[in-house]
Parts: structure tokens; C-alpha cells; sequence
């Protein structure tokens, strides 16, 4: 044993110690760097073992050594008479370098972030195209009030220039509009979409409004009936702008 020691110790350069071995044991030379020195194991030993002699020897932890025989690295459950590791067998010791733990927790935050960031862009993604949507729906409504306006001023100029205009079309003209307060109710919208939907309802309540006061003043020609602008007002059609209010 002690001139197994001996040989070990002559065999070795650098600061590394050989291991010594207990008779029958394998001598296994191993390459490490600059350094060259001997470790002893069992001809039974599997690559794992021989990490562990190894570790002993140099302080590696054995999940950072490649140790490779006839340049190819073997897993660790084959043993090494398997593979063809005999006495005085060369290995060659190579050190990896696996990420440190802070930096795998480092990886970890930033796949959260990324994760994260990507849910928030897919939510701002759904908001805009509800947003868009809203708006889209509104500024069709808008076209159709459009035209309603128009059949209103028409029977504005008629009604004022003294020519009486049969009730039915005020009752024609006030349900569409009723229909346009109710497609905007139903229109879901956030943001500019919902602005845009609260102006819209409150231009058909004064087109409504309007047009119960072109309809008295066409019940009653000799009446005189204040005219009305297109805003709505508290004061008349109460019950159409109360109803409505609650357009948001």
C-alpha cells in the first residue's frame, strides 16, 4: 500500500494529492488541467463512484466533472469494466460550469416579467378591440340618426311655414328615434366609444324633444310654441330626457 502511495505521489504535478488504493484496485490516471494524478477504485466501480474518488482528490463536486475515457464521456450508472477501463487507464477530467443558482433565479423573474408582459399586451390587445368595436358600432347609429335629423328639419320647415303635417309622421320619426336610444343602450363600449355613445343619446333626446314640440305647435297652428335647439332641455320632453339619463 505504501508503495502505491509512493507511485501516486511521483505521479503527480500540480498541487493535486494522488488516492491511494487498496490492493486489487484499479489505478486510474487522471488528466485534470495542468495537473496529472492518480486515484484508486474498484474494477466493480461504475463512473459514478469514480467521480466521488475523484471529488476526494480535487474538491469537485462530482456534478461538475465530465470525466471522459477515450474521448467520449459515459453515463454514470455504466461501470468501467464495461466500457474497457483497465489499470493505469487514462480519463480526462473537464470541469463544466453550470449556471449558479441566482442566475437560474435570474432567468426565472425574467420569464415571469416576460410572461406577464405578454398577458398585459394581450389585455390591452382585447381593450382596443372592444374600444374599436364600441366605436365602430356608435358611428353606424350616428350614420342612421343622420338621417332622422334630416326627416326632422324637414318637418320643421314645413310645419313652419304654416302647412299642417299629418300626426303620423311625428309618431314615425319618435319611435325610430326611440329604436336608435335603444341600439345605443345596447352597444358595449369603453373609453372614447363610451363618450361617443352618451353624445349620441343625448342628440336623439333633443331630436325627440324636438319633435313634440313641432307636434303641438302642428296640433295647435295658432298657438305659439317656442322652438327648441337640438340639446335637450329640462324643461320640456322631461319624461324622454329623465328615461334616458341613465346612458352612460
Amino acid at each position: 500500500m505504501e508503495d502505491n502511495a509512493g507511485a501516486a505521489s511521483s505521479a503527480t504535478t500540480g498541487e493535486i494529492g494522488a488516492v491511494d488504493g487498496g490492493a486489487g484496485n484499479l489505478k486510474i490516471k487522471v488528466s485534470y488541467g495542468s495537473n496529472n494524478f492518480d486515484v484508486f477504485t474498484s474494477p466493480q466501480s461504475t463512473f459514478a463512484d469514480l467521480k466521488q474518488v475523484i471529488a476526494k482528490a480535487t474538491g469537485l463536486d462530482p456534478k461538475v466533472q465530465n470525466v471522459l475515457f477515450r474521448g467520449k464521456e459515459n453515463d454514470d450508472h455504466e461501470s468501467l469494466h464495461t466500457v474497457g477501463v483497465k489499470d493505469n487507464a487514462k480519463v480526462i477530467l473537464i470541469e463544466s460550469s453550470p449556471a449558479k443558482e441566482d442566475d437560474l433565479e435570474t432567468v426565472e423573474e425574467v420569464k415571469e416579467n416576460t410572461e406577464e408582459t405578454s398577458r398585459t399586451i394581450e389585455e390591452i390587445k382585447e381593450n382596443i378591440e372592444v374600444i374599436s368595436r364600441g366605436l365602430e358600432a356608435v358611428n353606424l347609429v350616428r350614420e342612421e340618426n343622420n338621417q332622422f335629423a334630416e326627416q326632422v328639419a324637414s318637418l320643421e320647415a314645413v310645419v313652419c311655414s304654416g302647412t299642417q303635417v299629418a300626426d303620423k309622421d311625428f309618431v314615425f320619426v319618435t319611435e325610430m328615434l326611440m329604436r336608435q336610444l335603444l341600439k345605443l343602450d345596447g352597444i358595449d363600449c369603453e373609453g372614447e366609444g363610451r363618450i361617443q355613445r352618451k353624445s349620441e343619446v343625448r342628440r336623439v333626446q333633443g331630436l325627440v324633444e324636438k319633435l313634440d314640440n313641432l307636434r303641438e305647435k302642428n296640433s295647435n297652428p295658432t298657438s305659439n310654441v317656442p322652438e327648441t335647439s337640438d340639446e335637450p332641455s329640462l324643461s320640456s320632453s322631461s319624461k324622454v330626457t329623465q328615461d334616458w339619463e341613465t346612458f352612460e
